[in-house]
């Protein structure tokens, strides 16, 4: 099953063009960097998430996770149509797992990320 949309025919292609994207939104998320946020997303999301919701989303999780040591791939899923990465994350001030879900509006040019969960 191709879960990759319009981003490639094998996994490699498609994750050689999602994951510096990928990378971006999480880095922007650990750094409060609204603008690098808004640069990565698309307008509908940039419609839910206004630079007060992604303070507080900051402060309320950013700081509290601390700073990211690792992530790794876990797999990659359908939602509503797009691709979504699934990564499995450890941060310094948490021994649990973080579970972070990046989804990418199919057929966006440049990827565009259409949802991100921290969980």
């Amino acid at each position: 099953m191709n879960f990759f949309g319009s981003f490639g025919n094998t996994k490699e292609e498609a994750i050689a063009k999602l994951m510096p994207v990928a990378d971006q939104i999480i880095a922007a998320h650990q750094d409060g960097n609204y603008s690098a946020f808004k640069s990565v997303i698309t307008d509908d999301l940039s419609g839910k998430v206004d630079e007060d919701s992604f303070e507080t989303a900051y402060r309320q999780i950013g700081l509290e996770l601390g700073a990211l040591i690792s992530k790794q791939l876990l797999g990659c899923f359908r939602r509503e149509g797009n691709p979504l990465l699934l990564f499995a994350a450890k941060y310094s001030k948490t021994e649990d797992d973080v579970l972070i879900h990046v989804s990418f509006a199919n057929g966006s040019s440049p990827p565009k990320i259409d949802w991100i969960w921290i969980e």
